[in-house]
C-alpha cells in the first residue's frame, strides 16, 4: 500500500477552493496559506527530529524485552548457584588438635622473636 501523499491532497483541495471562490494568483489569503505551509513544514521537521517513529520505538520496546528477559534468566541462574554454593560451604568448627597446635606454634614463634630481638 503506498503511503498517503497529503502535500499532493492539500494542492489539490487549495486548487478546488480557488476555483470555487475564483481567487485570482496575488490574492493576499494565498500569501496566508503559503505562510501555513511553511509554519507546517517547520513543526513537522521540528516533530520528526524530536519524536522517534512508532516502529523505532516498538523495535526499542522489543529490545528492551529481550534485554531483561536474558537478565532474568542470567539472575535465575545466579540465584541457584549461590544457593548451591551456600548449602555446600558449611562453617565448619575448628579441631581440639588445631587449636592445640596453633597455640603452641604462637608461642614458639613468640619466644624465638623475644630471644633474637633482645
Amino acid at each position: 500500500m503506498p503511503p498517503d501523499n497529503y502535500s499532493e491532497d492539500f494542492e489539490r483541495a487549495i486548487v478546488e477552493w480557488k476555483k470555487k471562490h475564483q481567487l485570482r494568483e496575488g490574492d493576499p489569503l494565498l500569501f496566508c496559506v503559503e505562510l501555513f505551509r511553511i509554519h507546517q513544514a517547520h513543526w513537522d521537521a521540528i516533530r520528526r527530529q524530536e519524536l522517534p517513529s512508532f516502529s523505532e520505538f516498538r523495535e526499542s520496546l522489543l529490545h528492551l524485552h529481550q534485554h531483561a528477559a536474558a537478565i532474568q534468566r542470567q539472575a535465575t541462574a545466579l540465584t541457584e548457584e549461590l544457593r548451591r554454593y551456600k548449602s555446600a560451604s558449611k562453617l565448619i568448627a575448628p579441631s581440639v588438635a588445631g587449636l592445640v597446635l596453633t597455640a603452641i606454634f604462637a608461642a614458639v614463634t613468640g619466644v624465638l622473636i623475644g630471644k633474637l630481638l633482645l
